[in-house]
């Protein structure tokens, strides 16, 4: 599962830069960058903000990606592990911990997953508004992120 999460985040992230190349040229120099809860855009910006919310995604997965790389070695420093029954894991054979660390690994690339998949809703649905396309950044466009989220 973790190699299908893997290849979800490399698409998205794919996807999220081919958009943004395809409309950036395009967009208008005052850009939204909040909106209310509503969906309608409150706070304006330059393009350049545009560019900060586009680059958070590529940094958090960059970012879970270290951490999902070196969580086992976590283990050979019972101070920096915040789970339950510590000191029962610890006793744990190697190969034991390790289906432990794989499942957290598995259920951190799929967090990220949502999350990518997350942000390009909102990358999409913003420059829907910035176009004229849209008046608003519709809580809808982003059910399929947030019903993923829940079944994780």
């Amino acid at each position: 599962m973790k190699r299908l999460f893997d290849l979800a985040n490399a698409a998205l992230l794919f996807l999220t830069a081919l958009f943004v190349y395809a409309w950036y040229a395009k967009l208008p120099a005052r850009f939204p960058s909040h909106f209310d809860l509503a969906g309608n855009p409150d706070g304006w910006s330059g393009k350049g903000a545009f560019l900060v919310i586009v680059a958070v995604p590529f940094i958090l997965t960059i970012v879970f990606y270290v951490l999902i790389r070196f969580m086992p070695r976590l283990a050979g420093s019972p101070q920096r592990l915040n789970i339950p029954h510590k000191e029962e894991f610890l006793k744990l054979p190697a190969e034991k911990q390790m289906v432990y660390w794989a499942l957290l690994q598995e259920f951190f690339a799929g967090l990220i997953a949502v999350i990518n998949l997350l942000f390009y809703l909102i990358v999409r649905g913003t420059v829907r508004v910035a176009m004229g396309q849209a008046g608003l950044l519709a809580l809808s466009s982003m059910l399929p992120a947030l019903a993923a989220m829940a079944l994780l």
